[in-house]
């Protein structure tokens, strides 16, 4: 798996290649960087395996309503993309 290089993204603040996750088009996958959620949703994250260095797929949207499913090893998660936005991660390429 090779890290795609990608201009930074002003509203990040971060270094080049780091996006996050509402960014991620589906069908890609990328490693989370960092988390930036706190309290109960950050804990809800992580029981499903959404912690630094883990690898995610963007899956699909949620026909009804504003949420993206997004595959974390055997689960899928679905998350709003204001939570979406609190994720950082790095495009891979496979």
């Amino acid at each position: 798996m090779d890290i795609i290089s990608t201009p930074s993204d002003s509203n990040t603040g971060d270094c080049a290649g780091t996006q996050t996750l509402s960014d991620l088009p589906l069908g890609e996958t990328a490693v989370v960087r960092e988390i930036r959620l706190e309290g109960k949703l950050r804990g809800y994250v992580m029981r499903f395996g959404l912690v630094e260095e883990t690898v995610v797929t963007a899956v699909r949207r949620v026909p009804l309503g504003n949420l993206r499913v997004y595959r974390i090893g055997q689960s899928e998660i679905s998350l709003r993309p204001e939570t979406a936005r609190q994720i950082l991660v790095t495009q891979t390429k496979q």
